[in-house]
Order: C-alpha cells, then structure tokens, then sequence
C-alpha cells in the first residue's frame, strides 16, 4: 500500500507532505470508480440479464400476470422457479405463445425467502428439479406469513409488494393501486428496478378503470419520459413494453 506513497513523496518538493491515510483514500476512490464503471455498463446492456441476476441474492422467482392477461399467461401464473432453470437459454415461462391480449404483461418476480415458509418452499423447489407450480392458497398463505414475519423480509419488501399488488387488482384495486406507487417511488435497489416499469403500467390500467384518465395519462407520460427511448438495461422496458406505453398514451390523450 505505500508503494504509490513513496513514488508520490519522490516527485513531490520536500517541503510538502503527504497524509499518511492519502493511499488508502487513493484506494477507495479507485474501488469507486470501478464500480460506477461497472453500474454504467449494466444500464448500458453491456453486462447481460444474466450475470445481474446471478449476483442480485433472488433464491427463487415468482410468475405473476394480472388476470386481464390472455389464456396462455394465465396457465403460467404462481409458477416457481430457481435461478438456475431461469437463466437457461432455453428458458420461457410460457407453455404456449402469448395471444398479445393488449393488456398482457408479467413479471418473474424474484424472491430471496428470508422468513420460515418461503424457506420450506425453497426446499420443495429444489426437491422437484427448480420448477414448480405453487397452489394459489399456498401463495396467498406464503404472503400472508410474510405480512406478520419479524426477519427475513427485507430484502423482499418490493417483490412482496409487486405479488399483492397484482393479485389484488380486482378485489381491491386502492390497496392495487398503492402497491404500484410505492414500488415506483422507493425501489432503488438494482434487484427491484426491473418491477418499475410494469409498476407504471399496471398503475396506468388501474387509474383508467377508477376514472382517473389524467393521472393515469401522466403515468404513462412519466414512465417513457424517465426511461427515455434509448435506454437499456435489465430495468429498461422491453420492447413489447414500450409498444404497450406508446400505445395507451395514444389512447389516454384521444
């Protein structure tokens, strides 16, 4: 550590010295700029879907569609899966083509499981080969447990929000709709960006239906205005997402 120390202390005038705790800030500052390098490639595409998620802690993910969605996404609706069938080449969610319902739209909500029954489902995950369909009374108790859980819930706090949000819609779709905002609002951690875009859309869907065509408008007007029509990135929209944004501006603004 006092090499670059001392070739600093050899160029410089005598006069003028050097703190002893300048290496160790020098490091720091170097450790900082190799990880801002680093996020900027990810937001650029430039680190693929697949090494974000091999380092984002997600034990296992959740396939969640809203029930406006067409048949084919629906089958495939409480799914469970491990990361390592997810990152597959090979990997879809869907046993059959989407029917491009307008409204489709689903999510591979990612979980790290930290309270007692998300545990025993882990383990039933990788009993059955890291898929698996899970019994919607069983998700439903599972998100239940997590609501009253004292640890472990963290880290998952907008994915539980994501899955209650969208199993929500239709029986409660205020309780829906405050779901969507604060996912939008507070995720700022790179596993729950991804959530924010479909966020903005549901969120859209579910002001239009209330009345709201303004504010729902204006979601739709914020969400393409922060993402701009170049970014990517795992959170980016995809797509299809984009399509769908365009689509329900054009039709929020007739």
């Amino acid at each position: 550590m006092n090499g670059p120390f001392n070739v600093l202390s050899s160029i410089l005038p005598s006069s003028i010295q050097l703190p002893d705790i300048l290496p160790y800030l020098l490091a720091i500052l170097g450790l900082t700029l190799i990880w801002k390098f680093h996020d900027m490639l990810v937001k650029a595409g430039s680190i693929q879907t697949k090494d974000f998620w091999e380092r984002s802690g997600v034990r296992v993910f959740l396939f969640a569609t809203p029930s406006d969605s067409c048949i084919a996404c629906r089958a495939a609706n409480n799914f469970a899966y491990s990361p390592g069938v997810v990152m597959s080449n090979k990997f879809s969610p869907l046993q059959r083509s989407c029917q491009n319902n307008p409204n489709c739209l689903y999510v591979l909500v990612g979980l790290y499981g930290g309270w007692t029954e998300a545990g025993q489902l882990l383990v039933r995950l990788k009993q059955e080969g890291g898929t698996m369909w899970v019994v919607d009374g069983e998700l439903k108790a599972l998100l239940e447990k997590a609501s009253t859980a004292r640890a472990g819930i963290s880290a998952d706090r907008l994915s539980l929000r994501m899955l209650e949000a969208l199993r929500s819609e239709e029986s409660n779709p205020s309780a829906a709709i405050e779901h969507y905002r604060a996912i939008i609002d507070h995720a700022g951690e790179d596993r729950d960006l991804h959530l924010v875009v479909p966020a903005f859309i549901r969120l859209s869907v579910l002001l239009q239906k209330a009345g709201h065509k303004d504010e729902a408008r204006s979601a739709v007007e914020r969400c393409l205005t922060e993402y701009g029509p170049k970014k990517k990135g795992p959170d980016a929209p995809t797509e299809s997402q984009r399509a769908l944004l365009t689509k329900r501006l054009a039709a929020l603004k007739a």
